[in-house]
């Protein structure tokens, strides 16, 4: 038993070796983190090169779009021009609004290439559960459409993307998902894109670890 070596910490050894692991470690999920993030928005552009070339040498049959962030139904309006046979619904709807508002909203005006579309708007949701539970009722009051375009931010598709994964099962139905292209070069987008990745964990949590439908 004499013929063994023991190796005793000293307290600031133990100390630094807490304080290295520490570091590495928190570096190490901050990597991980920052990478997660980055991401978000890529994945959303990357779906929008899919939808253009799976989707818009066809015209969608539906074009919803999800309020919360500029840009967002303005782009909405000008895919509707170049795809007056779709129908447009837009989630998350003020109850003081109406679709002439929005369009006032949008610095945009009812043009002739707009006349006569056929306009839902849900005044119902609150969050992007929401938006996509009124969306799935909204296709299952309308069984004949088949290709749908969603339309978000970038850093919003992918929560989207996972969120409807849960509500659409063994459907008929074809979704595209478009973005509006933000840029992230001031505090409030950067603020935006952070909420979003905390939000796309939670909801993570919810449906695939604890089964949880909000």
């Amino acid at each position: 038993m004499f013929n063994k070596e023991y190796v005793f910490e000293t307290k600031s050894t133990k100390l630094r070796r807490l304080l290295i692991s520490g570091l590495l470690s928190f570096i190490f999920f901050s990597a991980v983190l920052i990478s997660f993030v980055i991401y978000i928005p890529i994945y959303g552009r990357n779906q929008k090169d899919v939808t253009d070339k799976g989707l818009y040498q066809h015209s969608p049959d539906a074009i919803a779009v999800y309020t919360g962030d500029k840009g967002r139904i303005a782009y909405a309006l000008d895919l509707l021009k170049h795809n007056p046979s779709a129908k447009l619904f837009i989630s998350g709807v003020y109850a003081t609004n109406s679709f002439q508002t929005l369009l006032n909203k949008n610095e945009m005006t009812l043009a002739e290439d707009l006349e006569g579309v056929q306009v839902d708007l849900d005044y119902e949701s609150r969050d992007t559960f929401e938006n996509v539970k009124e969306t799935v009722q909204f296709l299952k009051q309308n069984p004949e459409l088949k290709k749908i375009l969603i339309i978000s931010s970038d850093y919003h598709i992918l929560r989207i993307k996972m969120i409807f994964s849960h509500y659409i099962e063994d459907t008929d139905k074809e979704f595209y998902f478009d973005s509006t292209i933000t840029k992230f070069n001031n505090w409030k987008n950067v603020k935006k894109l952070l909420w979003e990745s905390l939000k796309i964990i939670r909801s993570f949590v919810l449906l695939d670890i604890l089964g949880i439908e909000p």
